[in-house]
């Protein structure tokens, strides 16, 4: 393709980009379409969702205390822990003790493999 044929083509192409057609008023009688802005007055606040609080203090304790529990029985060059072993301590751990709930015992094992992995690798 030469330069010349080039020139032609965007000639060409800018032939087409004209002015827009204008449109003709719509007959009387029809509802004209709202523009796409709201007015001020017209709008709504956005809706206020309550949410309701979620306890995350006994993860915490528990995470904390798995935490504890890994860093001792972690062991540099171990192999981690499968996570049912960790739950197995996990529930061990809780016994009997009703503030121990199962939200307990997630944060217990997540801690737990997090303290582990801590002293076999030296990252977190």
């Amino acid at each position: 393709m030469s330069w010349r044929s080039g020139w032609a083509l965007l000639a060409a192409l800018l032939a087409g980009c004209g002015p827009a057609p204008e449109v003709a008023p719509a007959p009387e009688g029809v509802p004209q379409p709202e523009s796409v802005a709201v007015p001020e007055a017209k709008r709504e606040p956005p809706p206020a969702v309550r949410l309701v609080p979620v306890e995350t203090r006994p993860f915490e304790e528990g995470y904390e205390a798995g935490y504890t529990k890994g860093l001792g029985a972690g062991k540099v060059g171990a192999k981690l822990p499968p996570t049912s072993a960790a739950e197995e301590i996990a529930r061990a751990e809780a016994g009997q003790d009703a503030a121990r709930t199962e939200r307990w015992q997630r944060g217990f094992v997540d801690g737990y493999l997090d303290g582990f992995r801590k002293v076999v690798t030296g990252q977190k």
